[in-house]
């Protein structure tokens, strides 16, 4: 997916916000803010959005010293969302459609989101997880994703958010045995990194992979050579998030992507609504 005009206030507004998160100094948040500019004036509109906050963390990194703005916000997700994982587990248990809620599920956990809201607060997943078990879905596609897991053999799933992660257990321990997980290589937004992905639970549960790149989002040419043979040859890959859809969204493997619909972008996009619960199955043979 490639950038539009609308993503420019996104990519000023993020900046001013992380450089205002990782540092109490005045004239780094100008610096900050100033170079931003100046690599949005220059901005190659082929490039994912992705790629751009790539290049903000960078240059916040520069200016600041700091390499993971997020690491406290991470922690109160990771630590919020295990205390909620036992009533997670009970809404599937009691579901008579344990799947669907299931997935459901996993994509309310894609709300915790500190990178495209950073108003968001945890106090709030109570009620998305009650909208969201109430959302429409598209579950023609949510069907077909319970049968494409059930017969696959190897199944690259890969993270998004720290917390969201956690849900993501609901989908990932049934079919733990042929499920490999990847993260993200190095710190980036409040995204999943291996250090979160252990303090999640998933260590001794599934094998964990990270892409190599700190990216909030997969671009192949840019990642590990060991992310690229799993990518390459897992039968199906399950992809969370909306980083991910905008960087994967034309690639030709088997996929789904899983994610709530959160900017006008990818609303007209998908012709969705704010917010939307998106199960997209593409290249998948039904």
């Amino acid at each position: 997916m490639k950038t539009t005009t609308d993503c420019i206030p996104c990519f000023i507004t993020h900046s001013l916000n992380v450089a205002k998160l990782t540092s109490g100094n005045q004239d780094h948040h100008k610096e900050i803010i100033r170079k931003t500019l100046s690599m949005v004036a220059d901005i190659d509109f082929d490039q994912t959005p992705p790629a751009m906050a790539k290049k903000i963390h960078n240059l916040v990194h520069r200016i600041t010293g700091v390499e993971d703005p997020y690491v406290r916000i991470k922690d109160e997700s990771t630590a919020f969302t295990l205390e909620m994982l036992p009533f997670l587990r009970h809404e599937v248990e009691k579901s008579d459609r344990p799947f669907e809620t299931a997935v459901r599920l996993v994509i309310a956990g894609n709300s915790i989101d500190f990178g495209t809201d950073h108003n968001f607060h945890l106090d709030s997943v109570h009620r998305i997880i009650a909208d969201s078990l109430k959302q429409q879905i598209d579950l023609e596609a949510v069907g077909l994703l319970e049968r494409k897991m059930a017969k696959a053999k190897d199944i690259l799933y890969i993270g998004d958010n720290c917390g969201e992660i956690v849900f993501d257990r609901l989908l990932i321990e049934p079919f733990r045995k042929k499920i490999t997980l990847a993260v993200r290589g190095k710190p980036i937004l409040n995204d999943v990194t291996r250090r979160e992905a252990s303090m999640s639970g998933l260590d001794g549960i599934v094998d964990i992979i990270d892409t190599g790149d700190a990216l909030p989002g997969v671009v192949l040419e840019n990642c590990s050579q060991e992310f690229k043979r799993h990518f390459k040859k897992a039968d199906l890959i399950i992809s969370k998030g909306q980083g991910n859809f905008e960087t994967m969204l034309e690639t030709d493997r088997p996929i789904f992507f899983l994610f709530k619909a959160k900017c006008s972008v990818i609303t007209r996009l998908l012709n969705s609504e704010l917010g939307s619960l998106q199960v997209i199955g593409e290249n998948i043979r039904k």
